[in-house]
Parts: structure tokens; C-alpha cells; sequence
């Protein structure tokens, strides 16, 4: 990993900011293509937003009308037409941090720039930034792990051609995915830079910066997005799980883990503190594994500080605790909640995780947990992956790469057998050669010089090499091959003789070890006595003490032998006859060479890059991604653009290690054949989509409906898809929204969904009379009495209330039939207003004919 120069850093952020406006343009454009945004009117505009979008829609609204940024966030602090007649903290309640950071550059833009911006316009400006901040991030991550500027293209390149996998930012840009991605995108990719760094041991910026970069992006990321926690829960247990395996020094380690895990903890208070209390972040799995990983770093430190002789038992001791410190801090913060409900210091209401937990048992195990985590399972977004389009990815960003790979390598591969069985005979000159290098390896590995040649022993030892090398046909590279299979051949001698190095080394580092403390002690007590002497005797005491240093070195050091790295022999015409006409180097700039050559090596094996932890974790990320995204549509695009960054590591150095060529021929064909089949069709059918239909359920004629004919302050109800959009266009107030992860909403949600089960007319005119309902919106296409698969309403009723089987479904008598204290005052194709009475109201108005009736 080379300290990137000025250079450097210029061209790749020139490069990041092109694809950066270039991707801005490309989701404008197409979501303009698909919406004609920019002739609908304000109505149409805001009817196509659905489900928890229009509902954070109305919260940036109520920031961007009023006269200024702080009117509207006073507003948020105390809003009860959401939840009906419930007073809610919405700064403390959602993850609103995108509206008000928008909300706020808008006033300041429309006050001081343009009068006329459109809130929705600047909105959607804000949304296409953070895309393009999404491939930005991108092309750095990709470059970062191949480690060449093609890796990056390559992974944006296939984020584009691809972009129907990624999070469909053109179809539903209010997503908070949308927002809460490119910080966790960020920090990820930061987390990569500074375990690399820490890896080739690179000065790295102070670790105060470190922590509050990463405690900002999670800070974020939290505040954004409610499945954010969960993301970083999967990268904590991948960096605890490989703490004891990586290849970092204990002392780094340790330090680089207490910063890591101080930033998740920092992050996780930034973000309660931020959201005015929300106590979903303060307790949450995230936190949990962020103290115990800080705690069980604080023990290993520790223990590594009063035990240093015995290295593997501290790691015994870490990798021992490092599962069961999770377990113990869980037990301890479901104890601390119940303290601080029981004082009333804390209100714990929304316990999201069982939500979501449920949801996972939905999926995983096939099993019917409640009424609300089926419907939340019944979600489009939620529907698991088609194979089709998952081999179709497969097989451009994994199969291509590999087929191709394989071929180049299966001929290089013919191509060196079929060299290999051509017999050639070799010239003079060749002849001559090779005996040079066979002469050359013996008097390095036998540490004889050309003095020693008239011993019969060593000229006999030298005469079967060159008996060896003939029956090569002096091929020197056949040569060597045969001289390893000979040296294999006895493996018990060499086994034997190389414990006996590891023991003299052990003895080695053992006696260095105490000479060292024992310098340090003289060093310290000379440091006690005043310093009297004049300099030209410290000067001689210096030059004593480094003498002393050397020889006692030297005394220690163990002999050269054959299985160790011996001092090489002086080079001189006489012992390296082959190198007789190179030009000679001072000995200290051989050195000095030699460490610079170290220090500007990138790849120095190709095992060691593949096991690097910061590639480690990019790799085990992408796994948990695909898991999640498999299970979960929506969650897909974890899994794609994580593998965009994986992919161009396939055709990298990495891989390919010196073998240039191959590496640029096969990056280039698999370019080339997902650049056009099937990239170039995929972004056709974004702009131009043939199956891609506009929202046909008439859902602005029943919003103009109730802007007409309900009161300003009349309560409504309906399906969780629509419901916030009626509120946001007509302002009126509503008792359940699309949240369903709370609580107190799944409650609510249960409760209006109960027109579509078999109970009594009298049970739901109950549950709606507590809601203090008046508009109660159904759909018509669940109300056919009929069951037709798993996700039919009806059906989730029958699963929850199974003695009621033999009712009618209560919505389709009511299509049909007059019902007391329900009467239908709107219809459509797709959608139905049902008005609430009170059953004196209903017998006194039973003869006369309603106005709502003629519509």
C-alpha cells in the first residue's frame, strides 16, 4: 500500500468527481424520463410518493414552508396529526436527519440564491448528490483494494450496467437507504484505509481523527436509516471474530481496537444526543458488541502489560472472552433498561428488534409469527431475489471473470508443457552459461570460495551438479527442479535440523531480550546521576557502550548453515565469475537500495495481500450482504454494490501477482463483454422501460375527494401504502402510518386492518370508536371474500382467527350491503371511503339522502 503522492490524490479525485456529476445526471435524467416530474402538477407530484416517503415528505414540508429553518423545527417537536390524537417528537421519533439538513440548505439557498426553488426540487437535488457520493465512494473503495485505477472504473462500471440491482434511487428517491448508505459506504471504505495502513505499518494521521471521522459517519448513518445498526452490528463481529488472526503486532492491535470500538460508542451518543433521546439507538445490538469489544480490549491490554513472556495466552485469553463478553453485556443492558423504566428515568416503548427478528423467522424458517410481521413480509420490496436475474448477474461480475481467467491460464500453462517436452539442444554460449549459475549456486549453498575447489570432496560434490545439469541438457530452470526433488527426498534429516535453528533462535531472541532490559536499567540509573563529565568523555563512553553492544551481538549470533540465510560471500571476480563485468556498489548503498526496494514493495506475496484483514473484512461484508440481500429484496443492493468493489479485485495484482499481461487482457474482455451484453440493454430499459407503467388506481381523484368534502380536522385510517400520502396531500390527520416496526403502531395497524377479517360488525366499530376513527380508506381488491395465496389479507386473519372461518369477510358485506354505523360515501376502482356514525347519529339519518351518496 504506497503513500499515494500529490498526484496521485489529484488525478483520482479528479476522476471520483467526474463519475460523480456523471451518475447526478444519469438518476436525473431517468427518474425525469419515467415521472414527466416536470410537467405534473403539486398534487401529482405528492401522490406519487407512498408509504413512509410521503411521511417524510410531510416532515421536510412543515421545515421548508415556514418562514424559517427553526419555525419548522420547533413544529417537529410537537406533531399530532401522525398518530392521531397522540402528541409525537419527531426529531426523537424518526430518522429525520436528511429533511433537516436539506430543509436547511434550502432556506439558506432561497434566501440568498434563488427565491423561486422548489422545496420538492431541491429535495430531489439532495437525493441525486448523495448517489453520486455512492460512486464516488465507490471508485475509491474498488481502487483502493485492487490497488489500480482500472479496479475503480471497472467497479463503477458495473454498479452502471447493473444499476437495476442497486438501491433504485429513480423510483423511490426518498428511501432512507437512499441517505444512510453513502455514511455507511464511507465508513466502511475509512475502516479499510486505516487497518491497511496499520498493515504496512504507514504513519497514520492522529488517532483523534480516526475516532471522530468513523464516530461521525456512524453518527449518521444511525440518524438516517433504522436498519443502519444492524449493518454495523455485521462489521463489528467481523473485526472481532478476525482480531486474533490478523497479522498486526498485539501492541497495534490493541490500540487499533480501542479506537475502532470507542468510534462505534462515540457514534451511538452522538446520534441519541442528536435525535433528542431516542432510546431505539441508545440500546441497541450495536452498542452491545461496540462495549464488549472495548471492554475485552481493555482486559487484553492489560494483561498483556504485567504478562509478557507468555504471548499465546493472552490471545488464548481474548479469543476466549470475545464471544462470551457479548453475551454478558446483553445480560447487563436488558438489566439496566428494566432499572431505568422502573424509576421512570427512561420510557422504553418501541422494541424494534422484535419486529425485525419476527420478520427474520418469516423469512428463514417459513413460520407465521403475528398479523403484522406477515403484512410487513407481504411487502413487494421484501420479496426475495428472482434466480433469473441473479444468474444474470452471476454470470457477468463472477462467471466471465473466472471462464476467462481460466482460459489464459490453461494456455500459459499448455503453452509451458509443450516447452517443456521440446527437446533443444543448447549452444556453446548456453552451455557455458548455465554451468556459471550451477558454479554460483554451489559455492553460496556448499559457502566455499574458488581456494577451496582443490579439495577432492568439494570438486566431486561439484562434478555431480554438472552431471545433474547435463542430464538436463543444461536447462538451468530443469536443473533446479530436479536439484528440489533431490533435496525432498530426505525430509527427516532437514525437519531435525531445522528445530535445532528454531531452538537457537528461540535462545537468541531470549538472551537479546535480557541484555536489552538490562541497558535500559543502566541507561535509567545513569539518568539518576548528575552528568559531570565534559563531552569528549561522554563522546568515548558512547563509542565504548556501542562497541560493548556489537560484540556482545555478535556472540550471540548462530553460525551459517544450510537451512538459515547466511551472510553472503564477498563478490569478487574469482567467486562469481558470471558477474564479473557488473559495475561494483558501495556496500552501504546496496543497503540503502535494498530498503528502499522494501519499503515502495506493494505486493510482497500474494497469500499475504489475499489474508490482509482490510480485504478479509471487505470480502466477509459481501458475504452477509448476499445473505441478507437474498433473504430480502430491498436489502439487494447491500450485497451488489459491495460486490462492484469485490469484482475488479478478481483481475487485479492481487490475483494475477507479476503476470501484467494476462491481468490487462482479461480486465479488458470482461469489460468489453458486460459493457455490451448485457450493460448497454439494462440502461435502455432504464430510460427507455417497456413495462414500466405509471400508478392507475385513480388515487388523485380521492385525494381531490377529501380536500373537498371532509372537514379540515377529520381523522383518517386505510392500507399503510396510501395512507401517508393522504396526509400529506390534504393535511388531514391520520392514526396509523407505514412504521410498522413500532410497537404502538403494529397495535394501531392490527386494529384498522380488522375490516378485512370475519369478526362482527360491533367488534370493529369498537376498535375504530377508540382510535376516535371518522374516514376509514379500504382497499377493494382485498375485499372479494375469497382467499387466493398466503398474502391475502383475509388469509392472515384466518391463520390469526381461525374459529371465525365460517363468518363472511366483513369489508365485502359491507360493499354490499347497508351496515349500521358504517356507511360508504366514496368509491372507485380501487379505493373505497367508509364514514364512521354513532348508531343514534345512523337512525336518525337512516330515511334521509345523504349528499356523499351522489358522488
Amino acid at each position: 500500500m504506497r503513500e499515494p503522492n500529490l498526484y496521485v490524490i489529484l488525478s483520482h479525485a479528479l476522476i471520483g468527481s467526474g463519475f460523480f456529476f456523471l451518475y447526478m445526471h444519469h438518476v436525473r435524467v431517468i427518474f425525469e424520463t419515467r415521472t414527466n416530474i416536470r410537467h405534473l402538477n403539486q398534487l401529482e407530484r405528492e401522490s406519487m410518493l407512498r408509504r413512509e416517503d410521503a411521511l417524510y415528505y410531510t416532515f421536510y414540508k412543515k421545515l421548508a414552508d415556514g418562514p424559517d429553518f427553526w419555525h419548522g423545527y420547533d413544529l417537529l417537536k410537537n406533531v399530532t396529526d401522525i398518530e392521531y390524537p397522540h402528541s409525537v417528537n419527531v426529531l426523537q421519533r424518526f430518522y429525520v436527519l436528511p429533511e433537516l439538513v436539506t430543509a436547511y440548505f434550502f432556506h439558506i439557498v432561497r434566501a440568498g440564491f434563488n427565491p423561486s426553488l422548489q422545496p420538492m426540487e431541491f429535495y430531489l437535488e439532495f437525493v441525486w448528490l448523495m448517489g453520486g457520493v455512492t460512486l464516488l465512494v465507490l471508485y475509491l473503495y474498488g481502487t483502493l483494494l485492487s490497488e489500480n485505477v482500472f479496479g475503480g472504473i471497472y467497479g463503477v462500471i458495473s454498479y452502471l450496467m447493473f444499476h437495476s440491482f442497486a438501491a433504485k434511487i429513480y423510483e423511490r428517491p426518498l428511501a432512507r437507504e437512499n441517505f444512510a448508505f453513502p455514511f455507511i459506504f464511507l465508513q466502511m471504505f475509512y475502516l479499510c484505509i486505516c487497518i491497511g495502513r496499520l498493515l504496512h505499518r504507514q504513519k497514520h494521521t492522529s488517532r483523534l481523527f480516526m475516532v471522530c471521522a468513523m464516530s461521525l459517519f456512524t453518527a449518521c448513518a444511525l440518524l438516517s436509516w433504522q436498519f443502519s445498526n444492524y449493518i454495523f452490528t455485521t462489521q463489528i463481529f467481523i473485526v472481532m471474530s478476525s482480531w486474533n488472526i490478523c497479522s498486526m503486532p498485539v501492541g497495534l492491535a490493541n490500540a487499533f481496537a480501542l479506537d475502532y470500538s470507542l468510534s462505534h460508542l462515540l457514534g451511538n451518543v452522538l446520534a441519541f444526543l442528536i435525535s433528542h433521546g431516542n432510546t431505539q439507538l441508545l440500546f441497541t445490538w450495536q452498542l452491545n458488541l461496540a462495549l464488549s469489544m472495548f471492554v475485552v480490549t481493555l482486559f487484553r491490554q492489560l494483561r498483556n502489560r504485567f504478562v509478557t513472556n507468555n504471548v499465546q495466552q493472552g490471545d488464548y485469553f481474548s479469543f476466549k472472552f470475545i464471544f462470551l463478553a457479548p453475551l454478558f453485556a446483553n445480560s447487563m443492558q436488558g438489566k439496566l433498561v428494566d432499572m431505568l423504566n422502573k424509576s421512570g428515568l427512561l420510557t422504553w416503548q418501541e422494541n424494534t428488534y422484535v419486529h425485525y427478528c419476527d420478520m427474520w423467522a418469516y423469512w428463514m424458517l417459513q413460520t407465521k409469527v403475528s398479523f403484522v410481521t406477515n403484512l410487513s413480509a407481504c411487502n413487494p420490496l421484501y420479496a426475495r431475489v428472482a434466480w433469473s436475474e441473479l444468474w444474470q448477474l452471476v454470470k457477468t461480475l463472477i462467471v466471465k471473470p473466472y471462464c476467462m481467467y481460466g482460459v489464459v491460464m490453461l494456455a500459459t500453462f499448455f503453452r509451458k508443457w509443450r516447452k517443456s517436452n521440446i527437446i533443444t539442444k543448447a549452444n556453446q554460449e548456453q552451455r557455458e552459461r548455465a554451468r556459471n549459475y550451477v558454479l554460483e549456486d554451489f559455492l553460496e549453498e556448499h559457502h566455499v570460495s574458488m581456494s577451496d575447489m582443490s579439495n577432492k570432496q568439494t570438486e566431486q560434490q561439484l562434478q555431480q551438479c554438472f552431471a545433474v545439469l547435463e542430464s538436463c541438457d543444461h536447462d538451468y530452470e530443469r536443473y533446479k527442479r530436479e536439484k528440489a526433488k533431490m533435496q525432498h527426498e530426505q525430509p527427516p534429516e532437514r525437519d531435525d535440523f531445522m528445530q535445532d535453528i528454531k531452538r537457537l533462535k528461540a535462545q537468541i531472541h531470549r538472551n537479546s531480550d535480557k541484555q536489552r532490559k538490562e541497558r535500559e536499567q543502566a541507561c535509567e540509573s545513569n539518568a539518576k546521576e548528575p552528568s559531570t563529565s565534559d563531552p569528549s568523555e561522554t563522546a568515548g563512553q558512547v563509542k565504548a557502550e556501542t562497541e560493548t553492544k556489537t560484540d556482545s551481538e555478535n556472540k550471540t549470533e548462530v553460525p551459517p548453515t544450510n537451512a538459515t540465510e547466511p551472510e553472503p560471500e564477498p563478490e569478487t571476480e574469482e567467486t562469481l565469475p558470471s558477474k564479473a563485468k557488473e559495475p561494483k556498489e558501495p556496500a552501504n548503498g546496496r543497503r540503502r537500495q535494498a530498503a528502499s526496494t522494501r519499503r515502495s514493495s506493494v505486493v510482497p506475496t500474494i497469500n499475504a495481500q489475499i489474508l490482509n484483514l482490510h480485504y478479509m473484512y471487505s470480502f466477509m461484508q459481501m458475504v452477509i450482504f448476499t445473505l441478507i440481500g437474498l433473504t430480502v429484496r430491498k436489502l439487494f443492493f447491500l450485497s451488489f454494490t459491495q460486490g462492484c468493489v469485490i469484482a475488479p479485485t478478481v483481475c487485479s495484482k492481487i490475483w494475477y501477482h507479476r503476470q501484467r499481461n494476462v491481468f490487462w487482457s482479461v480486465s479488458l474482455a470482461v469489460f468489453l463483454l458486460s459493457m455490451f451484453d448485457p450493460g448497454m440493454v439494462n440502461i435502455r430499459e432504464e430510460y427507455f422501460p417497456t413495462r414500466y407503467n405509471h400508478p392507475s388506481d385513480d388515487l388523485e381523484g380521492m385525494l381531490e375527494w377529501i380536500k373537498l368534502n371532509t372537514e379540515r380536522d377529520a381523522v383518517f385510517a386505510g392500507p399503510v401504502e396510501i395512507i401517508g400520502t393522504v396526509h400529506l396531500t390534504t393535511r388531514r390527520p391520520i392514526v396509523n402510518h407505514a412504521h410498522l416496526e413500532m410497537r404502538q403502531m403494529a397495535e394501531r395497524t392490527e386494529h384498522v386492518y380488522s375490516v378485512y377479517s370475519r369478526q362482527q360488525s360491533s367488534d370493529i366499530y369498537n376498535q375504530y370508536t377508540q382510535l376516535k376513527i371518522q374516514y376509514l380508506i379500504i382497499s377493494l381488491s382485498e375485499c372479494t371474500n375469497e382467499v387466493r395465496d398466503d398474502c391475502d389479507i383475509l388469509s392472515m386473519w384466518d391463520d390469526k382467527q381461525p374459529a371465525f372461518r365460517k363468518y363472511p369477510q366483513f369489508c365485502h358485506e359491507l360493499l354490499h350491503k347497508n351496515v349500521p354505523s358504517f356507511l360508504k360515501v366514496y368509491t372507485n376502482d380501487k379505493y373505497g371511503i367508509i364514514k364512521m356514525f354513532s348508531q343514534s347519529v345512523q337512525i336518525n339519518l337512516k330515511h334521509n339522502k345523504m349528499p356523499e351518496m351522489s358522488m
